[in-house]
């Protein structure tokens, strides 16, 4: 029987990370036949994360939870991606109670940054064996954002329309990376932008070639290697970089369109309309197709994922693990940017008696 209370990282208001408080909260009730309730054992810190906590979205998620039923936004508990055991399964769930998990949590609903977090069932699936369960609590949304844009470029995550397609990737972090994965196992030929000390890690993940983003000619690099296929924008340009240069490409997507900030400043029906212009905008100035893409949690895409990690075509770079108890530490650190790889948060980690505790920073 799951505990009556868990610990949880929570914020109040909109704001700056500053805002995280790790309080006691009630263990999730499964609200549905198909939910689970899952006991977390890793789950990791994106950048959705930090930019939820500033209020990023709050116009549409809110109209999403609303018409989910799901409960307020505050107090907010991020965290979209998870590993971990079910500790209760509805009847009409397909995982069973003590089943390995891995998983993502959509942006309207509460997060995994807590001891235990409630998801539909489809949201969650077995964990890859090959993959570690810290590293297997880092993958999944990444990963599914990256599948989501290749999908938007035309280029099938399971590979149909990507073998032998010539792809510019631009940016290697987690979503990059995942993508740059998943292109080489399908067959696409990847040339990589990334920063410098992030080349050897784009061509051991498969990229046929691998630019340095600070050197003097990159920008005439990447238009002289072209024409491309297909350009994926990891790296948040946004659309407006589809038109910006003297690029040759069949499509070009990215996951920095500006639904959710337009909505924000100009409410859902204006900022929609606002945003939709821009899409028009950068159609056309790129006389190409643009598009956007966002996460999903599709469950075709959490096995593809699954299998691909089980054949050692997919794999996630850890750059730290905090306890859970430093789940504010691990914000502030993503918050200044420039993460090579997946922040971590350990709840199964003992924490340390106090006098053993590192001061605070």
């Amino acid at each position: 029987m799951c505990a009556a209370r868990m610990a949880a990282w929570r914020v109040h208001a909109y704001g700056s990370c500053a805002e995280l408080r790790l309080e006691s909260a009630r263990v999730p009730a499964l609200r549905a036949p198909d939910d689970v309730l899952v006991r977390v054992r890793a789950t990791s810190v994106n950048p959705l994360d930090v930019a939820m906590i500033g209020g990023y979205g709050a116009r549409v998620l809110g109209a999403w939870r609303a018409a989910d039923g799901a409960a307020d936004a505050l107090p907010l508990v991020a965290g979209r991606d998870f590993s971990g055991t079910v500790a209760r399964a509805g009847p009409a769930a397909r995982l069973r109670r003590g089943a390995a998990v891995w998983g993502v949590v959509p942006p309207h609903r509460a997060g995994a940054h807590a001891q235990y977090v409630l998801v539909k069932d489809r949201w969650a699936g077995p964990a890859p064996r090959a993959l570690p369960p810290l590293q297997a609590g880092g993958a999944p949304f990444a990963a599914l954002s990256a599948c989501a844009l290749l999908r938007a470029a035309g280029l099938a995550p399971g590979g149909a329309g990507a073998r032998g397609a010539r792809v510019l990737l631009l940016g290697l972090g987690g979503a990059g990376q995942a993508a740059l994965q998943l292109l080489a196992a399908a067959g696409a030929r990847v040339l990589a932008g990334c920063a410098r000390e992030l080349r050897p890690l784009a061509l051991r993940l498969g990229a046929a070639q691998a630019l340095d983003r600070e050197a003097a000619d990159y920008d005439a690099a990447l238009e002289d290697c072209g024409p491309y296929d297909a350009i994926l924008d990891c790296a948040g340009l946004g659309g407006a970089e589809a038109g910006a240069r003297r690029w040759r490409f069949g499509r070009y997507a990215t996951l920095s369109g500006p639904l959710l900030r337009r909505t924000d400043g100009a409410g859902l029906l204006a900022g929609a309309l606002g945003a939709g212009a821009d899409l028009l905008a950068h159609n056309v100035a790129a006389r190409a197709p643009v598009r956007w893409a966002y996460f999903a949690p599709a469950p075709r895409d959490l096995e593809l994922l699954r299998r691909r990690a089980e054949r050692g075509q997919f794999s996630v770079r850890v750059e730290r693990v905090f306890g859970w108890w430093e789940a504010d530490r691990a914000y502030e650190q993503l918050a200044r940017g420039h993460a090579r790889g997946k922040l971590l948060l350990d709840f199964e980690a003992a924490r340390p008696a106090p006098h053993d505790e590192p001061p605070a920073r």
